[in-house]
C-alpha cells in the first residue's frame, strides 16, 4: 500500500504533461501520467504542477554564534516556505566558523534539531585551517569554501594564492568541490562616497574584472591541481562566457548565479537601498544576458546566498551597511519569473539548475533532486494561475527584510513536502530535517 497518492497534478512550470505521484517509504514509487492503487492517503492536486524540491547549495544561516542574524529555526522555515527541501549552509558567518570537526559536529547537532529541512554543510578554507582539511572531510563536510577577497568578517580570513594553492592539493585528495568567492582582491578599489549613487559608487569599486581574472587564475590552479571548482555567485554573463570557454579546454569548473542577479540592477539597489548591497555588486547591464545564459545551459546552478543580518546592520548608509541579500524563501519564484524582455528557461533546464545539478555536482547521490521512483519524495505543489507579491509580512525571516519586498512574482507554492511529509503549509509537528553527507 502507498503511503500517498498525488492526483492530477502537472510537470514542468508550464504544466504540459499530466503527473501523479505515488509515495512509500519517504520516496517516490511512481510518477506517471496516471497511477492507482490502495493508499493510506490521496491528494488531488488539480490545476497544480509538481516540481523537484529545490537544492539550494549557497545559505548563511549564522548559528551557532550570531542566531540574532537568522538561525535554522527562522531559515529553515523560510525555505520550505519558498519550495527548497535541501540546503547546504555555508561555514561562515556563524561563530565558531566551520574550520575543524569539533566546530562542523557543533553546528550539525544544532541544526539537526531546529531544521525543518534536509541539510549539508560546506567546511572552510582559510589560511590558518589547512591542517584541517582531512578532518573537515572524514565529519562528513559536503564541500569546501573560500573566499579571495575579504568576507566581511574577522572570523573567517580570505585566501592568498598560496593556501589557495596548497588547499586546492588537498581538496583534490579528498574528492571534494572547492566554492570560491571570486573577486581578485588587487582590483577591488575603494568606493567613492558622496556621489549621490552609492549602489553605482559599489559597483565601480568592484569591477567585473576582478571577477574574469580570479576565475581565469583560479581555473589554471585547478587544473594543475586536479580540484574541482565552483564559481560562486556569478554577477555577469561575461563571466559565465569565461568558464564555458574554460569548460571546453577540460577544466573541472562549474558556477552559481543567484536570484538577485536575475532580478535586479545597480539602479534598482539605488531604489532599494541597503538591502539590495551584496558582493559582487548588482550590476548594470548584466540581467538580459544572465537570463540567455541560464536559458542555454551555461549556468550551472542557481543559489539563493541567503545572508542575512540584523536591522540595525541594513540600516547604516549604503556602503557602510551589511552586504547581504535575504532570498531563500524567494529563490524558487525568482527563477521561474523572467522579467519583461528576458528569455525564461525550459522547465528541463529550471529543474537541472535549481534541483539536479546542485544534487549532483554536491554528491548527495542519486536520491535528491529528481522527480523521478527512488529519489526522496521531495517536491512542491505550484499554483501557476497565481501571483505572489512579497510583503514584509510574508517573509519568515527571523529579521523580515529583503531587496524584494515590493515585487510580483509569477504563481505561488501551495505545498512543500519533504520525502513525503507536509512541511509547507506548516503543520506543527517537530523539526525533520536530516544530515547530507557527500555520497560517492
Amino acid at each position: 500500500m502507498y503511503d500517498l497518492i498525488i492526483h492530477n497534478a502537472c510537470t514542468g512550470p508550464y504544466g504540459l504533461e499530466p503527473c501523479e505521484i505515488a509515495i512509500e517509504g519517504g520516496k517516490f514509487a511512481e510518477v506517471s501520467e496516471s497511477v492507482s492503487g490502495p493508499a493510506s492517503r490521496e491528494l488531488d492536486a488539480e490545476g497544480l504542477l509538481a516540481l523537484p524540491g529545490v537544492v539550494d547549495a549557497h545559505v548563511h544561516f549564522n548559528e551557532p554564534g550570531r542566531t540574532a542574524w537568522e538561525g535554522w529555526a527562522t531559515g529553515s522555515r523560510a525555505a520550505a516556505a519558498g519550495g527548497v527541501t535541501s540546503l547546504i549552509e555555508m561555514p561562515l558567518n556563524s561563530i565558531p566558523s566551520t574550520l575543524d570537526a569539533a566546530s562542523f559536529n557543533e553546528k550539525a547537532e544544532l541544526a539537526a534539531s531546529k531544521s525543518l529541512v534536509d541539510f549539508g554543510l560546506w567546511g572552510g578554507l582559510t589560511p590558518v585551517n589547512l591542517d584541517k582539511l582531512e578532518e573537515l572531510a572524514e565529519a562528513g563536510v559536503v564541500a569546501f569554501k573560500a573566499f579571495l577577497s575579504p568576507s566581511g568578517t574577522d572570523d573567517f580570513q580570505n585566501v592568498d594564492w598560496d593556501s589557495l594553492e596548497k588547499g586546492m592539493a588537498t581538496i583534490a585528495k579528498l574528492g571534494r568541490v572547492l566554492g570560491i568567492h571570486s573577486e581578485d582582491p588587487s582590483l577591488l578599489g575603494k568606493p567613492k562616497p558622496g556621489t549621490g549613487q552609492p549602489a553605482h559608487a559599489w559597483e565601480a569599486a568592484r569591477p567585473v574584472e576582478a571577477e574574469l581574472a580570479a576565475v581565469q587564475r583560479i581555473a589554471e590552479m585547478a587544473q594543475a591541481s586536479g580540484c574541482p571548482v565552483h564559481i560562486v555567485h556569478v554577477s555577469h554573463p561575461d563571466v559565465v562566457d569565461l568558464i564555458s570557454e574554460l569548460k571546453r579546454n577540460g577544466v573541472d569548473i562549474t558556477c552559481e548565479t543567484c536570484p538577485h542577479y536575475l532580478q535586479l540592477t545597480t539602479d534598482d539597489a539605488e531604489a532599494i537601498g541597503p538591502d539590495a548591497k551584496c558582493a559582487p555588486p548588482l550590476r548594470i547591464d548584466a540581467l538580459p544576458g544572465l537570463w540567455v545564459r541560464l536559458a542555454s545551459g551555461k549556468i550551472d546552478t542557481v543559489g539563493s546566498d541567503h545572508s542575512p543580518c540584523t536591522s540595525e546592520l541594513k540600516e547604516a548608509a549604503f556602503l557602510e551597511a551589511w552586504g547581504g541579500i535575504s532570498g531563500i524563501q524567494q529563490l524558487l519564484l525568482a527563477s521561474l519569473t523572467a522579467p519583461e524582455g528576458c528569455m525564461q528557461p525550459t522547465p528541463e533546464v529550471l529543474a537541472s539548475v535549481l534541483s539536479a545539478a546542485p544534487a549532483k555536482r554536491f554528491c548527495l547521490g542519486a536520491h535528491k533532486g529528481k522527480l523521478a521512483p527512488g529519489y526522496d519524495a521531495d517536491f512542491v505543489l505550484f499554483d501557476p494561475k497565481s501571483q505572489t507579491t512579497v510583503t514584509r509580512e510574508s517573509l519568515h525571516y527571523r529579521n523580515p527584510r529583503s531587496a524584494y519586498i515590493g515585487k510580483n512574482f509569477r504563481g505561488c507554492i501551495a505545498k512543500t513536502f519533504l520525502r513525503g511529509k507536509q512541511i509547507y503549509p506548516f503543520t506543527g509537528e517537530p523539526p525533520r530535517g536530516r544530515l547530507l553527507r557527500p555520497m560517492a
